[in-house]
């Protein structure tokens, strides 16, 4: 109860009695003990007047049902292995236009280089002759 153990409790029960006395313990026990219970009943109805504000529990029900579908859903795939949705198609066909773009790319560069390696020539010629 409240991390306490049974020497924190029986402390806690000599020095009621010691500072109570043997007269007006058993009422104040009582009163504690209604206390008590008034509170936890408070803390049990804020408990159930939250949940049935948020509608907690159907959130809860609705989760839990998604997830089970999920699963059910995640096990009749890996179970049907031969079910082909065409991922692996859309997969190489997006590796083979990246490849078409290196490609590309790549001839682009080695055009530009080509040209301006003619046109380097061309400046040397122009600088022999002058």
């Amino acid at each position: 109860m409240f991390g306490m153990g049974f020497m924190e409790i029986f402390l806690i029960a000599i020095v009621a009695v010691i500072a109570l006395g043997p007269d007006k313990l058993p009422t104040a026990m009582v009163e504690v003990a209604k206390f008590l219970k008034k509170f936890k009943s408070g803390v049990e109805d804020a408990k159930s007047t939250l949940d049935s504000e948020l509608n907690i529990s159907e959130i809860k029900e609705e989760a839990n049902k998604f997830k089970a579908q999920l699963s059910d859903t995640k096990m009749s795939m890996t179970m049907d292995s031969k079910v082909n949705l065409g991922l692996d198609n859309i997969i190489n066909d997006d590796s083979k236009e990246e490849k078409r773009n290196i490609k590309k790319t790549k001839k682009k560069k080695t055009e530009k280089a080509e040209k301006i390696e003619e046109i380097a020539e061309i400046a040397e010629v122009k600088e022999d002759k002058v």
